[in-house]
């Protein structure tokens, strides 16, 4: 008769750092079909190195294995995991029955790593056949340990397996409970099944029908007390290695990830925290970004597409060359195309102040506007409205102490209140406030800049004392004639500054279009830095999910033992935590993107 189980001078040394222990030494036994087996000896005799290479869980140094017929000595890890799932049961000591899971599921296990599909009527029937009939809905930490055993009997049954193997299953149980187990395992033999059982106890060993004892790694004694006619068939095809996810573990593997998420609360909700900080950081980075570009875009106007602007060159080492008021009249009457042209001077964080208060703000020059140019249009000034009026021309000439400021600096000084009329003081200088502008497009996306705006010779004798000017403006006919016009104002300055052919401007001049361009350049890589600090965010998010998925390995090395015995391939653990991992991360975007 062909023997269930053929083992040949099989021998297993574990190495840890020189100590070497010779669990195995050239062990020879056979078990036939429908046999009840005890392994007994004393601790570290190799009874449960035996079981765990007879159970596929370890593999031989040396010697050779049949099952059914088949040599396995060589078979890859892959084919042993479709081996232990569909032909091998195990019971354990411990039970490892998983936490907070209902006996019906726990039962439905195995089946997962079949790749063949779940059977709930199968489990039931199991479960039905140990005597839990009524316990189908009742979790594992609801039953006693002589119930939570039953469970992992009817667990090893479920795939009809050739053989089930028990590794010491009455050793955490009373009295009472291991008559109950013992019962159901020589009702199984009774019908035919295939049980080895490893224990200490010579009580359990008495009730087996064969009692096999080992001693240093060898057998010392094999004690038949029974014959049974043959069970099961003994030669058995060894089913294909599984090659992919089945439906039923991939919603095995997604109900664990929620189940391991739902039970560490706080540890998950801090993990998700992080990639909701950096989720949420980039797109919010991004969209403010993005806004912040088509605000100040939108906001641009015909008339700002025809402006060209001439300012200092910076040089290293040299200081920059300003402007003289010969220049800005070499470009009136020498550049064509010019139908305006505005000279400034302007200084940045000026203290302005009306009565007690006080505020910084940037001081612009303006040559004016005759009475003409303001009546013309509303907006004259800078496509933008002016409450009052503007200085004018006269009044610049005359270096009168005029002055305009825009919204945000009036609603600092003067509240609600109106401010024309009004009196405020720049380096100690009293200025009559003749008109209140608008703010500009760009002020208001940065909450509004305190700007007030001074005649040109005002500015240059009586406040800065400056001779040369900051910057020049010029506007060209149309928009399309701004090149032209840069052109033109390169030729006159080079020549108005004597320059060789051959030497570099000391001044640039820039159209509209070349400053859009330049501020997208800069906002490319400010924004570049800004994803980075949002990306570090997702990193350390990233880095928190790697090390709760790292201590959730460790917390579980358990249940991973316990899924390798029923089946799982070393592909199905790691695609279990990648998808915990993936989820995670999914529940962390959502809520970055959403919120």
């Amino acid at each position: 008769m062909q023997p269930l189980i053929e083992i040949k001078e099989v021998s297993k040394t574990y190495t840890t750092g020189d100590f070497r222990v010779e669990a195995l030494k050239a062990v020879s036994l056979t078990i036939n079909a429908g046999e009840l087996v005890a392994l007994v000896g004393p601790s570290g005799s190799g009874k449960s190195t035996l079981l765990h290479i007879m159970g596929f869980l370890d593999r031989p140094d040396s010697g050779e294995y049949y099952f059914a017929g088949h040599p396995t000595a060589k078979l890859p890890e892959s084919r042993l995991s479709a081996i232990r799932s569909r032909m091998v049961g195990f019971i354990f000591q411990s039970f490892h029955l998983l936490k907070r899971t209902t006996a019906r599921d726990n039962v439905l296990l195995p089946m997962v790593y079949t790749g063949l599909g779940s059977d709930a009527a199968k489990a039931l029937d199991c479960l039905r056949l140990v005597g839990l009939g009524d316990r189908v809905k009742h979790k594992s930490n609801e039953l006693s340990g002589g119930q939570c055993q039953r469970v992992a009997i009817a667990r090893a049954l479920v795939n009809d397996p050739l053989v089930i193997m028990a590794d010491e299953p009455t050793g955490n149980l009373d009295a009472a409970s291991r008559q109950e187990v013992m019962q159901v395992i020589r009702d199984l033999s009774e019908k035919g099944q295939t049980i080895i059982i490893v224990t200490h106890d010579d009580e359990v060993a008495a009730m087996t029908d064969r009692t096999v004892r080992l001693k240093d790694g060898r057998i010392v004694s094999d004690e038949i007390r029974r014959t049974r006619a043959p069970g099961k068939a003994a030669a058995a095809a060894l089913p294909p290695a599984r090659l992919s996810f089945s439906p039923s573990e991939f919603a095995e593997q997604l109900k664990v990830a929620f189940k391991a998420i739902w039970s560490h609360k706080m540890r998950s909700a801090l993990t998700v925290l992080g990639i909701f900080i950096g989720v949420g950081a980039i797109i919010s980075l991004m969209t403010i970004s993005e806004g912040f570009m088509k605000s100040l875009l939108s906001g641009a106007s015909e008339e700002d597409a025809k402006k060209v602007w001439v300012t200092p060159r910076w040089q290293h080492g040299k200081p920059r060359r300003k402007f003289t008021m010969g220049e800005v009249e070499a470009i009136r009457n020498r550049v064509p195309l010019a139908e305006k042209v505005t000279p400034s001077l302007t200084r940045n964080g000026l203290e302005v102040s009306a009565g007690d208060k006080r505020t910084e703000a940037n001081v612009q020059s303006r040559e004016g506007y005759d009475p003409a140019e303001q009546a013309a249009k509303p907006d004259y000034f800078e496509n933008r409205k002016v409450a009052g009026r503007f200085f004018t021309r006269a009044e610049n000439l005359g270096r009168a102490r005029t002055a305009v400021i825009n919204q945000a600096l009036a609603k600092k000084l003067f509240g609600s209140e109106n401010a024309v009329n009004a009196e405020i003081r720049i380096k100690d200088i009293t200025f009559t406030v003749v008109g209140v502008a608008e703010n500009h497009k760009a002020e208001d996306i940065f909450g509004g800049q305190p700007s007030a705006y001074i005649p040109l010779s005002t500015a240059g004798k009586r406040v800065f004392g400056a001779s040369k000017l900051d910057y020049v403006e010029v506007a060209a006919p149309t928009p399309d004639d701004a090149q032209e016009v840069r052109r033109q104002i390169i030729g006159v300055l080079r020549d108005a500054r004597g320059l060789r052919e051959d030497a570099e401007e000391d001044f640039e001049v820039k159209t509209f279009e070349t400053q859009i361009e330049m501020f997208k350049s800069t906002m490319g890589k400010l924004s570049m830095v800004v994803y980075g600090i949002a990306g570090i965010s997702l990193l350390v998010g990233g880095i928190g999910i790697m090390n709760i998925m790292l201590v959730s390995v460790t917390e579980r090395t358990r249940e991973i033992g316990l899924r390798k015995a029923l089946g799982a391939r070393n592909s199905d653990i790691l695609s279990q935590f990648l998808i915990e991992a993936v989820v995670l991360c999914l529940i962390g975007g959502v809520l970055g993107v959403g919120l």
